[in-house]
């Protein structure tokens, strides 16, 4: 079985494939579709989302905002916060869904994206395109002119390969507000947990030259305070108790604490353009 888990303080876990652009409002006939699907609005305001294929064809999503089921669909590994889209309505962002739907065969997970794309066309009259845009980016880059780590960045003798391995010996993730925690990953994984706690999701690229794998204990104040669900994992909730109100900011906590920072630049880059979005047709 194929599953992906999530909460809002792990984006990590919804990693893709190749983004793929598709445009129109509708499958066509020769477009890979679910035999049944079932879309209805999710309102216990949970913080868990649950995503994963079942044997039989089978693929559940459930508590999981258009924007989440976009970025699955189209092979998204980054975070998209408001400035990825920033003229679709509200709740795009704010209203979750429970997806149930049927294939007539098993499914892999590079079969289920155009599987997922031709519902979200079929059921949120969802269409988009790729355009090359100039758009504000960060680069993380090593702070110090000695190339030298900060007290919380150490070099790794180990190597999570993926979520799978979060729970392993040496391979915990916590990314929590205001903490993240890490053993044994790449700074590419870095830069999309760093994504995830920007209050933007602005995108950022490692221009560090640092090669490897590292370990990361990285603490910081965030600009807001976490307004956090009941259903909160223990972990998560304890972490934005301790948070302090005097610490620093991430920005400052990267150079004091990893010997890293993010400067920000232009780039052009291919973003998703959504021409039109409504919310689903009722079952």
């Amino acid at each position: 079985m194929c599953r992906w888990v999530t909460t809002t303080a792990s984006a990590l876990l919804l990693a893709g494939a190749i983004l793929t652009a598709q445009t129109g409002n509708t499958a066509d006939q020769n477009t890979p579709a679910f035999e049944v699907a079932s879309v209805k609005e999710n309102k216990s305001g949970s913080i868990q989302s649950n995503i994963g294929l079942q044997p039989g064809g089978r693929f559940a999503a459930i508590n999981v905002p258009l924007v989440g089921l976009i970025r699955i669909a189209y092979g998204i590994a980054g975070p998209l916060g408001p400035s990825s889209f920033p003229d679709v309505p509200n709740w795009f962002y704010t209203d979750h869904y429970d997806i149930l739907a049927k294939a007539d065969a098993n499914v892999t997970q590079e079969q289920l994206l155009p599987l997922l794309r031709s519902l979200l066309a079929d059921r949120f009259k969802l269409s988009l395109h790729m355009e090359a845009k100039t758009t504000r980016v960060y680069a993380l880059v090593v702070a110090r002119r000695d190339n030298g780590f900060g007290p919380g960045l150490r070099r790794s003798n180990g190597e999570c390969a993926g979520p799978s391995d979060r729970d392993s010996d040496g391979c915990r993730i916590l990314n929590a507000p205001g903490l993240l925690r890490a053993r044994g990953i790449p700074l590419e994984t870095l830069t999309r947990m760093l994504s995830g706690s920007l209050e933007d999701h602005r995108r950022v690229d490692d221009e560090t030259g640092l090669t490897g794998t590292f370990d990361v204990d990285l603490r910081w104040t965030p600009d807001r305070a976490p307004q956090l669900p009941l259903d909160t994992p223990p972990e998560i909730a304890r972490a934005a108790a301790t948070l302090d109100p005097n610490g620093p900011s991430l920005f400052t906590a990267m150079q004091e604490q990893l010997g890293l920072k993010l400067e920000s630049k232009n780039q052009q880059i291919d973003v998703i353009v959504i021409d039109h979005v409504e919310k689903p047709t009722p079952d």
